[in-house]
C-alpha cells in the first residue's frame, strides 16, 4: 500500500468507525455563537451567491457528507454528485434524497477516493466543498477538479488556516475532532496554491478576531449572541481584512477558483 493509499484508509476509518466530523460539531455546540458571528454569516452568503441560480447546473459536492449541502443544491434544480469517503455518510445522503422525493436520475452519490475521480473530463459546472481539501494531498486533488471541471467552471473550497496561535491551541486540544492527517492551510501553502497558473483564484476569509471572540462571548454571556464583543471586533475585522493584514490568522477562508485552460502545444 502506498503512503497516500494509507492516508485515505486512515481518513476512511476516522469517518466511518470514529465519526470524527460528529465529534467536531459536539465540541463547537458548546461555543454556539461561532455558528453566527458576523464575518462567518458574511463569509458564508459569499459562497452561497455563487450557488444561487444553478438550475440546470451539474454540480460536484466534494465531500458531501451526509448530503445536507447537496439536498440544497437539488432543490435548485441542479443535478448533484456527491463523493466522500465515508461508506456511512453516502448512505445517509442516498436516503435523504430519497426521502426528500427527488428521483435517481437527479443526484448520484458515491463513494470515491478525492484524488481518483471517477468522471469523465469536463463533467461540472461547479465543484464546492467544505473543509475537505486540508484532508488530502492537495495537489494530486486539485488536478482531478482541473480534469472534471468545464472549461470556465468554478470551484470553492472553504478551508481551515493554520496560523492563529489561538486557534491553533484549540486544536491541540481537541484531537479527537480532527483526524491524523488532516492539515489546515499556513500562509504559505495558500500562497503556493493561489499561484497555480491552471487556476485564476480569489480569496475571502472569516474568523481572525470574531472566532476566538465567539467562543470566549459563548461562555461569558450564551444568551447574547449578538453582542458588543462581538460587534467591536468585526469592525476590526473588516479593517485587517480590507488592508490584507495577517489574513493567515483567520479561521478559514475560501478558494474561488476560475478553470484557465491550458495553452495547447502547436
Amino acid at each position: 500500500m502506498s503512503d497516500l493509499e494509507a492516508r485515505v484508509e486512515r481518513e476512511r476509518e476516522a469517518h466511518d468507525e470514529r465519526d470524527v466530523l460528529a465529534e467536531n460539531i459536539r465540541i463547537k455546540d458548546k461555543f454556539s455563537h461561532i455558528w453566527s458571528f458576523p464575518s462567518r454569516v458574511r463569509f458564508y452568503d459569499r459562497i452561497e451567491s455563487y450557488v444561487a441560480e444553478i438550475e440546470g447546473m451539474h454540480i460536484l459536492d466534494f465531500g458531501c457528507g451526509r448530503g445536507d449541502t447537496a439536498l440544497a443544491y437539488l432543490r435548485k434544480g441542479a443535478h448533484v454528485s456527491g463523493i466522500d469517503i465515508s461508506t456511512v455518510f453516502i448512505d445517509d445522503a442516498k436516503a435523504k434524497a430519497a426521502e426528500a422525493g427527488f428521483s435517481d436520475a437527479q443526484y448520484d452519490f458515491r463513494v470515491m477516493d478525492a484524488h481518483d475521480l471517477d468522471f469523465p473530463d469536463k463533467t461540472f459546472d461547479i465543484v464546492i466543498g467544505f473543509g475537505i481539501l486540508h484532508h488530502l494531498d492537495a495537489d494530486i486533488a486539485l488536478r482531478e477538479i482541473y480534469r472534471v471541471l468545464k472549461s470556465g467552471g468554478r470551484v470553492l473550497l472553504q478551508e481551515p488556516l493554520a496560523d492563529n496561535p489561538l486557534l491553533k491551541l484549540f486544536r491541540v486540544l481537541t484531537p479527537k475532532a480532527r483526524t491524523e492527517d488532516e492539515e489546515p492551510f499556513s500562509g504559505k501553502e495558500v500562497r503556493r496554491l493561489t499561484s497555480l497558473e491552471e487556476w485564476q483564484t480569489e480569496l475571502f476569509f472569516c474568523g481572525i478576531l470574531e472566532a476566538p471572540a465567539a467562543m470566549l462571548t459563548s461562555l461569558l454571556m450564551p444568551a447574547r449572541p449578538e453582542n458588543w464583543i462581538l460587534k467591536l471586533t468585526d469592525r476590526v475585522e473588516r479593517w485587517l481584512h480590507k488592508n490584507e493584514v495577517l489574513l493567515s490568522w483567520n479561521q478559514y477562508l475560501c478558494f474561488n477558483m476560475l478553470k484557465r485552460e491550458k495553452p495547447t502545444t502547436p
